[in-house]
């Protein structure tokens, strides 16, 4: 019986996916993301599909890039290079026959906290997505705030230097990057780029590492000085911190350290950030699609 909902979330490593059905996820799996073309990534979400062509009634879809998700326009796929000026609704909709919800991953994060996670009940915060970049999305009076070219909570494009403006490798997408971090302890380990993870990260941090210490601390003291200016700017009631680095808890609490030295060594009166450990990790971004589909076709 088809009355199941088939969910993507299709990020730059992994396109994720469940069957959603009665408030759950089944079925869970991932996949590697094609990064040459958009028919070898079409290829691979259908060979998903095909399993489940027969339960579903409909397809959600969280994604990089700027979306619109009314339309189905992306002005551009973020990561997914191969993507420029597309209308992807009538990609999608042409590739599975069946109703398409689109939305952009960042927004889905803070739509799937404020439906099922963190942000439930909250009018106005913000999801700090700690990933390959530094995604996002900003829940203003109830409400996802998109912005004018949809590009709101867009945090990668932060310019985190003055000195350095022009510098890709000062923007928040980079100095606030979970694969720049593992980058730089593998470096400063003498060990090879692709064998870093973030697991091993807090392994070497639990036995007392200084080196590897150090680089942590200056990574959330990057991330909590934008807080601060995110805080002043939106002055939202909580942040949510999520991404899989976010699942050790020990992300969220090196930052709230950096936070309070930050005001403490300030003389002004700052409104101090309240954050939080995302309550829905690596599922943020399939409750997100899941509600957007839901309101996309009016089903809640």
């Amino acid at each position: 019986m088809k009355n199941k909902i088939l969910v993507f979330d299709i990020g730059g490593s992994f396109i994720k996916f469940s069957l959603y059905f009665q408030g759950e996820f089944m079925c869970k799996g991932k996949v590697k993301t094609p990064l040459d073309s958009l028919e070898n990534l079409l290829v691979a979400l259908k060979q998903i599909h095909n399993q489940f062509m027969d339960e579903c009634e409909g397809i959600a879809v969280s994604m990089p890039g700027i979306v619109n998700s009314e339309s189905g326009h992306m002005v551009h796929g973020g990561s997914l290079r191969y993507i420029n000026d597309i209308n992807m609704l009538d990609v999608f909709k042409k590739a599975f026959h069946k109703p398409v919800a689109i939305e952009n991953d960042g927004k889905c994060a803070a739509l799937g906290e404020a439906w099922r996670g963190s942000l439930q009940g909250i009018t106005d915060g913000v999801v700090l997505v700690v990933g390959t970049g530094m995604g996002g999305g900003i829940i203003s009076q109830g409400k996802l705030l998109k912005g004018h070219h949809l590009s709101a909570g867009e945090f990668s494009f932060i310019r985190t230097n003055n000195e350095n403006a022009y510098n890709d490798d000062y923007l928040l997408g980079m100095q606030g990057s979970s694969f720049v971090l593992t980058k730089t302890v593998a470096k400063a380990k003498d060990l090879p780029a692709d064998s870093m993870t973030g697991e091993k990260i807090f392994k070497f941090i639990e036995e007392g590492d200084g080196t590897v210490q150090t680089i942590f601390r200056e990574y959330c003291r990057n991330i909590a000085t934008q807080i601060i200016n995110l805080q002043s700017i939106l002055d939202p009631e909580k942040f949510v911190i999520g991404g899989g680095i976010s699942e050790n808890p020990l992300l969220v609490i090196t930052i709230r350290e950096e936070l309070e030295k930050l005001y403490k060594d300030s003389f002004y009166n700052f409104v101090r950030a309240d954050i939080e450990q995302s309550r829905l990790g690596n599922e943020a971004n399939l409750q997100g699609a899941i509600y957007n589909y839901k309101q996309s076709y009016h089903l809640e």
